[in-house]
């Protein structure tokens, strides 16, 4: 019998403190992001309580976000402002540093859409 791969990277399954802790960051910062809508959070109920979830791609979207607001001291709005941009006009020549190849690697998540929509 063949196991089902059922942890693909889009499925939900990292609490708020599990991401905090693997980012280095506390869970008021992810919450922060989540008010921000610089990520979408899924949300389910548990009793009385909603718990936010996060998956692979999540992760992967927080590290960038990270890169961006810890190594090159980026606002939370010029962030914004990059990403609508960028999502806007696809074919815009990012530069060939850091802060453009994080850009690539984020605009190539599956999340770059739905979160920029938001904004």
């Amino acid at each position: 019998m063949a196991l089902k791969n059922e942890f693909s990277k889009d499925k939900p399954l990292l609490t708020t403190s599990v991401v905090a802790n693997m980012l280095g960051i506390t869970p008021d910062r992810l919450r922060t992001y989540d008010a921000e809508k610089l990520i979408k959070t899924h949300r389910i109920k548990t009793g009385e309580v909603q718990k936010r979830l996060y998956s692979q791609y999540d992760v992967e979207w927080l590290q960038c976000l990270r890169i961006l607001v810890k190594t090159h001291k980026m606002s939370i709005s010029s962030i914004k402002f990059l990403l609508q941009v960028i999502s806007e006009n696809p074919k815009i020549q990012l530069p060939h540093n850091e802060i453009g190849e994080v850009l690539v690697e984020m605009c190539q998540n599956p999340n770059f859409k739905d979160i920029v929509r938001n904004f």
